[in-house]
């Protein structure tokens, strides 16, 4: 198959200057053998999405996490954990580099996943299939994936980096940057044209397999617009709003908001009613499995009661609340504070616990972690070895006088468990929840955020308040959204509902709080240019077309 990634000028030097382009195969099978069979077709329609997985971990979220106001990777004391020459601190104080990996990585991972979804569309192309046993609308099907798939990595591009060189084959010359509007268009280009060979859920009850529907891509169409003045300085609120409208009405498929707020990230999550496109996983095949290595204190085992198949690492927790364990909670800045956005009534709020079948309460660890099933508690690995740990939503450092990045020890900071895990009793259940890409929710709250920018307030609190009624006893809210809410409230509401998905830079972008607003361990930069990320060194000396961007 063709991976002709040089081609996009977007790798180091040695990939631009010295490789030979033309394809040599060192097998008997190529593209004109390897047609056989209908899986034929599916294997090479399968590797963009593969690459998805890797897409939607470890650096990409970093950089949508770890730079805001929802999530951070203190520095610990015993043993430097997380140091990392600074890296996670770079992340949290808005002070990265252009050769910080996490930029690197992030650069090159969504020029890949167009690279791959070109060269698969090439071979798809030319291939016969009603000779293997399929039909045309088979191969519109196919080749319609492809397209919209492009589409989200390039639409990621843009949203890190601004306009990246648009490329419509793997023929194509190596190119300097096209302009954030060329590169906006042609995303929204790729998207309208292939939506009527998407298909169309057929019932509420249908598991997503992963694969883009035609809501998936009304969704994701809706996502370019509603960024747009950020993307490209154009207001697109109104053409968003008739795209998540249209999902809404059922125009595209059967929806409904899940009636708990657990079930669209369960174990049968490809089931829920709002599960709109989904990053498959399942036990023991394609695994979405990276962040618990990051998120968990290190003897965590103990309490999930789950052999976890690898070491955790202590990394990532809640921006924190509070200075100290038993400190006020921070009022200084109107962002972050991330646990105690939560009202004390949400279900969420609980601790996590599985209640086997499948069923599970709460997201966080907080608190003494005492496993519910065995009674044994977690022990300490670094400062408190042997001892029992309480977390506390602080950056808890020695002496306990104040919470800051630089000197936490092990037991700082809420944990969240967004995806839920079993015990070992169910242990073939691990890693089968999916990854959320696009759920009902978030059309619903992106409808509301454009009613509320046309001043439709009232509008836009009841949605938001019909999707907060699940996440309290009996539907009954002590806090809904007022007729009369700002922008805090707004952020505040995509905060506690999109916790850990992978969205909140984005989104501060959006409403202009990125550059302004303190929260815990960051200052406001007032610099637009960090709106964007710079362009690796290495891929800027790979192609000297390519231009940085703008204070850097």
């Amino acid at each position: 198959m063709k991976l002709k990634y040089a081609l996009f000028g977007l790798l180091a030097v040695a990939s631009v200057t010295s490789c030979d382009l033309d394809e040599k195969f060192y097998s008997k099978v190529t593209p004109d053998n390897f047609f056989t069979a209908p899986e034929n077709t599916y294997a090479v329609l399968g590797r963009p999405f593969t690459h998805l997985k890797y897409f939607m971990s470890n650096d990409r979220w970093y950089l949508q996490e770890l730079t805001t106001d929802e999530m951070t990777c203190p520095f610990r004391t015993k043993g430097k954990d997380f140091y990392n020459n600074g890296e996670y601190v770079r992340l949290q104080e808005h002070t990265w580099t252009s050769v910080d990996r996490f930029i690197e990585n992030s650069y090159i991972a969504p020029i890949q996943g167009v690279a791959r979804s070109i060269a698969s569309r090439e071979d798809l192309a030319n291939v016969d299939y009603v000779a293997l046993g399929l039909t045309s609308q088979d191969k519109a099907w196919q080749l319609a994936q492809l397209d919209c798939l492009t589409a989200y990595y390039y639409m990621r591009a843009l949203d890190f980096f601004g306009g990246v060189p648009v490329v419509y084959s793997t023929s194509d010359a190596v190119r300097g940057r096209s302009s954030d509007e060329e590169t906006f268009n042609h995303i929204e280009q790729l998207i309208i044209s292939s939506r009527p060979n998407l298909k169309i859920r057929k019932s509420i009850n249908e598991a997503q397999d992963g694969f883009i529907t035609q809501a998936g891509a009304t969704v994701m169409l809706g996502m370019l617009y509603l960024n747009g003045e950020a993307y490209i300085g154009k207001d697109r609120f109104a053409d968003a709003a008739k795209e998540f409208e249209s999902v809404i009405r059922g125009d595209y498929g059967p929806y409904e908001l899940d009636p708990t707020w657990s079930g669209p990230h369960g174990f049968d999550n490809d089931k829920s009613p709002e599960a709109i496109w989904n990053l498959m996983s399942e036990h023991s095949l394609m695994e979405w499995n990276w962040w618990y290595r990051y998120f968990f204190p290190q003897n965590a085992k103990t309490y999930f009661d789950v052999s976890f198949p690898a070491s955790i690492y202590n990394g990532f927790i809640l921006t924190p609340s509070r200075p100290t364990a038993n400190g006020a909670i921070y009022t200084q800045w109107k962002l972050g504070n991330s646990y105690e956005k939560f009202n004390d009534a949400d279900l969420r709020k609980k601790p996590y616990v599985y209640l086997g079948n499948k069923k599970y309460e709460g997201m966080f660890l907080v608190g003494k972690l005492t496993s519910p099933r065995t009674g044994q508690t977690v022990k300490g690995a670094k400062e408190f070895a042997g001892k029992d740990i309480t977390r506390v939503d602080c950056v808890d450092v020695p002496g306990g006088t104040k919470s800051h990045e630089m000197e936490g020890q092990e037991n700082s900071g809420v944990c969240l468990v967004k995806s839920p895990l079993p015990t070992d009793d169910d242990y073939d259940l691990l890693w089968n929840p999916d990854m959320p890409i696009y759920r009902l929710t978030e059309v619903y709250y992106a409808l509301a955020e454009c009613k509320w920018r046309a001043g439709d307030k009232k509008g836009a609190a009841d949605l938001i308040n019909e999707v907060r009624r699940r996440n309290f006893a009996n539907g009954i809210d002590p806090d809904p959204v007022p007729d009369n809410f700002d922008i805090y409230r707004m952020a505040d509401e995509w905060l506690i509902e999109f916790l850990g998905e992978g969205h909140r830079r984005t989104d501060l972008i959006r409403w202009g709080l990125w550059t302004t607003e303190d929260w815990w361990a960051h200052s406001a930069t007032n610099d637009k240019n960090k709106c964007r990320f710079p362009l690796p060194d290495k891929y800027l000396a790979g192609n000297p077309l390519l231009v940085q961007n703008p204070g850097y």
